[in-house]
């Protein structure tokens, strides 16, 4: 198995017209969870997107397992891809249809499995994530903001991937269920080793759940290692991200946890 799942080298990343990443070099390892950090505007989501290959670099490398978006090999590039789950900050779940329709979705679009094997993996998902069988009937329009990251959580586990991208996953949670659904992505950590890519402003959820961070900020990944590590860079995002009275609480809280 590969020691890395995600490799960037060199990256330069554009968007309309401007560069938001250069020389940006970035790797995440098979057996962890890897948080990226930054300001706002520093550019995280489109790096997420260059990573999971929505988007093309302008220059650079980025191989997930081994393989670039941009190879030839189509089999390679399908295979690779099925090897990710994404959760993205809204959910982003299809609004015509059910849960059940929605956790099938990836399923489907692979193939190879009649409905009978789709069904029984659908409600094993949802029972992964802590969600009842009575649920894969409804809209998402009518479930709580908790129950939406779980059901997006559960389409994005449902391929059994060995690399989850987590997009702000606590974002617009109250502290319990913010507290709930890092409970759940631990549980499902230590279940299934799959590594986990995840971008995040919330701090009780970085120290938490990470093993390394990465920060993101003058167009390149200034800083990489423990949360420890980290907070003591000298760059001034650093020292206003982790230093502040949140920040200090939440370094309190894991090291006391």
């Amino acid at each position: 198995m590969e020691e890395h799942v995600v490799e960037v080298e060199k990256l330069r990343n554009v968007v309309g017209g401007a560069a938001i990443h250069r020389d940006l070099d970035l790797s995440v390892r098979r057996d962890e969870v890897m948080t990226l950090v930054g300001g706002s505007g520093s550019g995280k989501t489109q790096l997420l997107r260059v990573i999971i290959g929505l988007k093309h670099p302008a220059a650079g490398s980025v191989k997930v397992f081994g393989v670039s978006w941009q190879s030839p090999d189509t089999r390679l590039v399908r295979e690779a891809r099925q090897r990710m789950g994404m959760l993205f900050q809204n959910g982003a779940l299809y609004s015509a249809l059910t849960l059940f329709e929605n956790i099938a979705f990836p399923l489907r679009q692979r193939g190879g499995l009649d409905e009978t094997a789709i069904r029984g993996i659908v409600y094993s998902k949802l029972e992964q994530v802590e969600l009842e069988p009575r649920h894969a009937d409804l809209l998402p329009a009518s479930l709580s903001g908790g129950m939406v990251k779980r059901a997006a959580l559960a389409r994005a586990l449902a391929l059994s991937p060995d690399l989850l991208v987590l997009d702000e996953p606590t974002a617009g949670l109250d502290p319990d269920r913010s507290e709930a659904f890092v409970r759940l992505i631990e549980r499902l950590r230590r279940d299934r080793r799959f590594a986990v890519l995840m971008v995040t402003h919330d701090l009780e959820t970085l120290h938490e759940l990470s093993d390394r961070v990465a920060v993101l900020a003058d167009q390149h990944i200034i800083a990489c290692g423990t949360p420890d590590e980290v907070r003591r860079h000298p760059h001034r995002f650093v020292r206003s991200f982790f230093g502040g009275e949140r920040g200090r609480r939440a370094f309190e809280d894991a090291a006391a946890a």
